[in-house]
């Protein structure tokens, strides 16, 4: 693979590696920025709002002032592309197919905690008949001594069955997720706060560019 695309003036390097250098940049600034606001907000996803927003609004700004030099251009280069061709329908889908997820997860979630709590505390009692104690905080040997009970074999039929069991039983699927979730010390809720906000704020950055790419008449191939 050549580093340099000499067939395309616009292209410093090849497409494939200013993808990845601009993917990881953008990983490099965001994950500690994730851990900075998780250690200010302990475990408040409201630490996780406008992390997004910011971080590619100020970028868009910079590259758009020609103050970012080539990674600018690397940058504009690749959010043009978001909305160009087969990526633009690969990251349309993937948008919506992860909020829908999330937003069906911290539904059901919440359900099993409120709506079938009662249930929820029935399977918690067994789990605590058998010696596995479940508390509000994440726990390791909770973890182990149930997935020590179940083969791989069963694990992956289970995991198959996830999608049918919210069509055909929507109560159990919603404890499972619950009693998980608390089995984890909440982090399974938390995730998916985490993942609804910052597909909203990708969402909105996504129509931002979108317009800022028609109305500047941007061209890039």
């Amino acid at each position: 693979m050549a580093l340099i695309k000499k067939s395309d003036s616009n292209y410093l390097l090849h497409p494939f590696l200013e993808f990845l250098i601009v993917a990881i940049s953008l990983i490099a600034i965001l994950v500690p920025l994730r851990i900075f606001a998780k250690i200010i907000f302990i475990d408040e996803w409201i630490g996780a709002i406008g992390i997004i927003t910011a971080v590619f609004g100020l970028m868009l700004y910079l590259s758009k002032k020609e103050k970012l030099g080539i990674f600018g251009k690397m940058f504009i280069r690749q959010i043009t592309k978001n909305h160009k061709g087969k990526r633009k329908w690969i990251i349309y889908s993937q948008t919506g197919l992860f909020l829908s997820i999330g937003i069906m997860t911290i539904f059901c979630i919440h359900a099993g905690n409120t709506e079938y709590l009662i249930l929820k505390e029935q399977v918690i009692s067994e789990f605590e008949n058998q010696g596995i104690l479940i508390g509000s905080e994440l726990n390791f040997d909770a973890i182990n001594q149930i997935s020590s009970q179940v083969t791989p074999e069963e694990q992956v039929g289970a995991i198959a069955a996830l999608p049918m069991l919210t069509i055909q039983n929507f109560e159990i699927f919603s404890v499972v997720l619950a009693v998980t979730d608390q089995l984890m010390g909440g982090w399974v809720l938390y995730f998916w706060q985490i993942m609804v906000i910052e597909t909203i704020e990708v969402t909105i950055f996504l129509a931002i560019t979108r317009k800022f790419i028609f109305k500047n008449n941007l061209n890039i191939k």
